[in-house]
């Protein structure tokens, strides 16, 4: 069973990512829309995502519950709510030891960027967070996807 929850991540296991990954490849190169985003955008992007990732290691459910989408919060209803869910549901998003970013990416008219993360246990996983820009310019979190990969950090 595939989840997302807005503003989160929703684990998917290794066998599904792989498919993705190479359908991904497949329709990329014809994709009209895929292009880099570039300049002042893809390093706020990439800075919503590293303070709501360190809003969770701190457990400052406020600061992580303000980066996502007006939208996301209306649905989640409350910082609190939004901090246990992620507690309980997606641990490498709320522990790691560390994290990879790659560059956003505009793919059939939606923000990505793609996260490694590394949890403790040293099991790697793939974080892709869809960005919205919202009125008046600000970037938030919209979701993400989380993938377990079969690979192992040491």
């Amino acid at each position: 069973m595939t989840r997302r929850i807005p503003g989160a991540c929703a684990a998917l296991p290794a066998r599904t990512l792989l498919r993705l990954i190479l359908l991904a490849a497949l329709l990329l190169p014809w994709s009209a829309t895929g292009k880099e985003v570039t300049g002042d955008d893809a390093l706020t992007i990439r800075n919503v995502v590293q303070s709501q990732l360190e809003a969770f290691a701190a457990d400052d459910a406020t600061a992580a519950f303000g980066l996502a989408t007006s939208s996301t919060r209306a649905l989640l209803g409350s910082p609190e709510q939004f901090l246990q869910l992620i507690k309980e549901h997606y641990p490498p998003i709320y522990r790691h030891r560390g994290a990879l970013f790659s560059q956003p990416e505009m793919i059939d008219g939606h923000v990505l960027l793609m996260v490694r993360l590394t949890a403790h246990d040293n099991v790697v996983w793939l974080a892709v967070y869809e960005m919205a820009q919202e009125e008046g310019g600000d970037w938030k979190i919209d979701g993400c996807n989380l993938f377990e990969t079969t690979s192992v950090s040491i």
